[in-house]
């Protein structure tokens, strides 16, 4: 059962009270990431940073039972100091008592004051913190310290993020993976996740993009009674994702054509149909003028753009529009 908050020691605590001294590296396992992000970040700018002016900020640490030195924050800190060849680097430490969830606390705020997180740092603190305290305590008194807003929305999107594996934990870490999309993803399984991997890794998809995304592959995989990742392994869409096309944008979009072509055929066809109408009319890259159909070819309504510098320009561009609005396949386009 999650611990109440109340009843975590607090800073004055016998317990939570801690000392600064010199520290041998040799004493301080490394390894051991109970409370750290495992990162893959450069080292380079804080090794200099180190090098130049020493370390500004002393790591935390806390004393294991074996006698060595148990990372609390600060890891990173410490792999640039033994970049530099230290032997010694002063710390703030911790008696062996200090329980682990004060150690996580700790290990939070250093980071919240310090440099904030990325998406996949806000998931595992998030996971780490509800094994102490209950969802509602989690969302309300850590959530703004990670800087999200305190929803519980957010917290569970977050814990779901938390258990992708690896790879998918590097593209959160790298903002190349949203988190409506990565809480979506982990309902699915570790076969079709693994096969949606590649997608998300070599596509340009913002946030809205990716969520509709896996929702056009989950309800294409429902309606055709098959897996998501049979979905995502369909020559097609694979032969589009390996093309030496010019741009990974023009990838992207090829991706996402074909996808709706398959989710929502009927509109794909109209789509389609009307940008034909739009090239035989010579409105499809009309600097000028823009003619949009009703939004998912529902309702009346067209919409047209006209942009003019000037009266004359106006003019002539009203002109254009009667001639154009005489012609059979401007008609036919308004049928599409």
């Amino acid at each position: 059962m999650a611990a109440n908050i109340s009843e975590t020691p607090g800073p004055a605590s016998p317990t939570g009270s801690a000392q600064f001294q010199e520290v041998p590296l040799a004493e301080v396992d490394l390894e051991d990431q109970a409370f750290v992000v495992p990162s893959a970040d450069d080292l380079s700018g804080l090794t200099a940073s180190i090098r130049e002016v020493g370390l500004l900020a002393p790591p935390c640490l806390r004393r294991r039972a074996d006698g060595r030195w148990q990372v609390v924050a600060g890891l990173k800190r410490l792999l640039a100091a033994a970049r530099l060849g230290w032997e010694q680097v002063p710390a703030r430490t911790l008696p062996e008592a200090v329980p682990d969830c004060r150690c996580l606390l700790v290990a939070l705020y250093d980071n919240s004051f310090t440099r904030g997180f990325n998406l996949w740092e806000q998931a595992f603190f998030a996971a780490r913190l509800l094994v102490y305290w209950d969802a509602p305590t989690v969302a309300a008194a850590y959530l703004p310290c990670l800087g999200l807003p305190p929803s519980p929305a957010f917290l569970a999107r977050l814990q779901a993020l938390a258990t992708l594996e690896p790879p998918w934990r590097k593209l959160a870490a790298r903002g190349r993976l949203a988190l409506t999309a990565g809480a979506a993803l982990a309902r699915w399984t570790p076969a079709d996740r693994a096969a949606a991997l590649p997608y998300m890794e070599n596509l340009w998809l913002s946030q809205s993009k990716q969520e509709q995304f896996v929702a056009e592959v989950a309800l294409l995989a429902r309606r055709e009674g098959v897996r998501p990742g049979e979905v995502l392994a369909r020559p097609e869409l694979g032969e589009i994702l390996l093309a030496p096309a010019p741009s990974p944008q023009e990838r992207t979009a090829a991706v996402r054509r074909r996808l709706r072509t398959w989710v929502y055929p009927r509109l794909a066809a109209a789509e389609e149909a009307f940008q034909a109408g739009l090239s035989a009319v010579g409105l499809s890259h009309h600097p000028r003028l823009q003619l949009k159909p009703p939004p998912a070819f529902e309702g009346p309504d067209f919409h047209l753009e006209v942009k003019f510098r000037d009266a004359p320009e106006l003019q002539s561009l009203l002109t254009e529009l009667a001639r154009l609005a005489q012609q059979e396949a401007f008609s036919a386009l308004t049928r599409v």
